[in-house]
């Protein structure tokens, strides 16, 4: 019942080795694709979704509500998938959104640059320089996401469980190592214990990313904390409605039992009014 995250180079066998691992456990397999189709149910669709991809960080500086509301969105989809356990999640953070959490086996895979670059041009054709320009895109791309969203290193060897190295070793012994690592006792127990904490975390991403939603940025004078279904909002909103509108929006969300709204309103007034 592993959750297994993955993050690979572009021409590392990373993609071939999480569909294989998938294939063999009889686990999902969670890709860009199924992850932007559950965003789409948020309100995020698809096309949209390209604002919104692995891009290096000068693209987001003037997106910033946007930027939040996308990140809580992600993380409540990749939560929503592991807690159902048995699942291979490839790419979008998933070593970093779930790497306090027992139960998890974060996985990376890489390979030299020009060993990359000729299995790419194998399978795809092409130019060789070009493909080289895509490759050094794609590691940019990813690197400034990871960046850019979490403040963290793609390339760091702490948030991963293990690391594999494709130019000496073949895809089935990389399958094989993954295998052994996912159906591990410490992994197996640890996936129990996480199962009902990534519920709850799941929620409090929608319901931040509904009010971000209602309040625009006034949102950073509202907080929200989520407790065996019961969500209890504190903070202040200038107006009654907006009190109402928080209220409304979020008792609509799948997985509130109750709500608990202690915001208070706080009335502004203009000097020589």
């Amino acid at each position: 019942m592993a959750v297994i995250t993955v993050s690979r180079q572009v021409g590392s066998l990373g993609t071939e080795m999480a569909q294989a691992v998938a294939e063999r456990l009889q686990y999902e397999y969670v890709d860009k694709e199924k992850i932007a189709k559950a965003l789409a149910t948020y309100g995020l669709p698809e096309p949209e979704l390209e604002k919104f991809d692995e891009k290096k960080p000068p693209f987001w500086d003037s997106w910033q509500v946007q930027r939040k509301k996308f990140l809580h969105f992600l993380e409540a989809v990749i939560y929503d998938f592991a807690k159902k356990g048995r699942v291979v999640i490839v790419g979008r953070g998933g070593q970093v959104l779930l790497r306090d959490l027992p139960g998890v086996l974060h996985l990376r895979v890489i390979a030299p640059f020009e060993l990359r670059v000729k299995r790419f041009l194998a399978e795809k054709g092409g130019d060789e320089k070009q493909t080289a320009r895509l490759l050094r895109r794609n590691d940019r791309d990813s690197e400034g996401f990871i960046r850019t969203f979490f403040d963290m290193n793609w390339d760091d060897a702490a948030l991963y469980d293990l690391v594999l190295n494709t130019q000496k070793i073949s895809l089935e012994t990389g399958v094989a190592m993954i295998l052994q690592g996912a159906q591990s006792r410490e992994i197996g127990e640890g996936e129990k214990q996480s199962r009902g904490k990534l519920a709850a975390m799941a929620l409090i991403q929608k319901v931040e990313a509904t009010l971000l939603g209602v309040l625009g940025v006034d949102v950073r004078h509202v907080s929200a904390q989520v407790e065996q279904g019961t969500v209890t909002l504190r903070g202040s909103v200038p107006a009654p409605g907006d009190k109402e509108r928080c209220e409304k929006a979020v008792v609509a969300l799948e997985g509130v039992q109750k709500i608990d709204n202690q915001i208070l309103i706080t009335e502004y007034y203009r000097f020589g009014s």
